[in-house]
């Protein structure tokens, strides 16, 4: 039942001592796919010292310290390429002292790399515009703006405006593509000689938001690929990258008050487990725990009450495991006061399709965060359907799982009449 978010959790919760991990922002980085014109030839087999041994004996240079001074190098380097080509059945020793001879298959060698010449081609390279610097993204895992937009990411600034030129792309950088794991690069690049932006994408990144509550600081972290990078970091942070995405801490406050014969029976522990206490005490990461349990698990009802509803939360795959609860039969609530444009449509095209099993509920003023399902109540302020969103404070949320049928019943009884009277 581990979601994504929880896993970066466990790997990167620890990595700022003093702060603790509050939020995981969804963003994305602004990239250009970019043509560029190469200069390239193929992949020698052998280093460029051991071809120019081969090729000056072919031409009748054949002595080391011919060979040395006509390269302008120490004898001792041609010495082992020397020794190098003599095991490998390229060069023998002619008859006089210090001859060197090529040998039926350092002919071949020498032939084969002297017919080698460079050729031009194009290929297709991600460059990113926050970084400023080639990289390695699949151009497969890449998305549009829009697609960016709908699956409410943050979309990252870039480090300049201005169009990527030939100088900004490196052979070194394009070699580096070629020699990714799973790619069978048989060239060399030589030189860049010209590269032209074709499309303008966005790569899928994770924003961590650490903080201090008592002095408001915040730190970012930017994962890509699963991975922590620097890189990112380093740039976002000259940018202003805090300031300029509108993270900010706020303290939290207590949990939310229990009715008195079940606020004495709240411990804290690990909720949702066989030996977990009925009134079970749970922190800000273990919010998205319960509701993922809730999407997956619930079997008669499932009713979430929130004031706000975003597309960053009720995304693709919320959409997908709540269909699935629809389609197992379950009665879904949903009380919203307001939801983004992205959301409002999903939901709307979602409760059609649901045959009345979906019902959308949309009172006036401010609503109450709750869980209801089955026969669980989770009380808590965690806003259930906006917990990301650079709009909205991080608080480290406090709230407690009331497995308890009786009140789980009193709770669900109590939130929906007043909605569809």
């Amino acid at each position: 039942m581990h979601s994504p978010e929880l896993l970066l959790t466990k790997r990167f919760g620890g990595d700022r001592p003093g702060l603790l991990l509050l939020g995981i922002e969804k963003a994305a980085v602004p990239v250009t796919v970019v043509a560029a014109e190469v200069l390239a030839q193929e992949i020698k087999q052998l280093p460029l010292l051991d071809e120019f041994v081969l090729r000056l004996l072919k031409t009748g240079v054949g002595a080391v310290p011919d060979i040395a001074a006509f390269l302008g190098l120490e004898r001792e380097l041609v010495e082992v390429a020397v020794a190098d080509q003599y095991r490998e059945g390229a060069v023998a020793f002619g008859a006089a002292p210090g001859d060197l001879l090529l040998t039926a298959r350092g002919e071949q060698l020498a032939r084969e790399h002297e017919s080698v010449r460079p050729v031009q081609k194009t290929f297709k390279v991600v460059f990113d515009r926050l970084t400023w610097s080639v990289a390695t993204y699949e151009e497969r895992a890449l998305i549009s703006k829009s697609s960016a937009v709908a699956d409410g990411r943050i979309l990252l600034p870039g480090q300049r405006t201005t169009r990527v030129k030939r100088e900004d792309i490196s052979p070194a950088a394009v070699n580096s593509i070629l020699r990714q794991p799973g790619r069978s690069a048989s060239i060399d690049v030589l030189d860049v000689i010209d590269v032209t932006p074709s499309t303008y994408k966005y790569m899928p990144v994770d924003v961590l938001v650490y903080g201090d509550e008592e002095s408001g600081d915040v730190e970012t972290a930017v994962v890509v690929d699963g991975d922590h990078s620097e890189k990112h970091d380093s740039v976002l942070g000259r940018l202003g990258g805090v300031a300029k995405l509108g993270f900010r801490i706020e303290p939290a406050g207590p949990h939310p008050a229990l009715p008195p014969g079940v606020e004495v029976q709240r411990v804290q522990g690990a909720p949702l487990e066989e030996s977990s206490p009925p009134v079970c005490g749970i922190g800000v990461w273990e919010h998205q725990l319960v509701l993922t349990a809730a999407l997956q698990s619930a079997t008669e009802r499932l009713l979430i009450a929130t004031d706000l509803a975003v597309c960053s939360v009720v995304d693709a795959h919320f959409l997908s495991r709540l269909e699935q609860r629809l389609r197992a039969r379950v009665q879904v609530d949903l009380v919203v006061a307001r939801c983004d444009e992205v959301t409002e449509a999903a939901l709307g095209r979602l409760a059609q399709r649901s045959r009345y099993r979906l019902n959308l509920h949309r009172p006036e003023g401010e609503v109450r965060n709750t869980l209801v399902y089955d026969g669980n109540w989770v009380v808590s302020d965690f806003p259930w359907l906006s917990y990301r969103g650079a709009a909205r404070p991080f608080r480290a949320y406090e709230g407690t799982v009331v497995a308890v049928q009786e009140e789980a019943d009193r709770e669900y009884a109590a939130l929906l009449p007043p909605v569809e009277s």
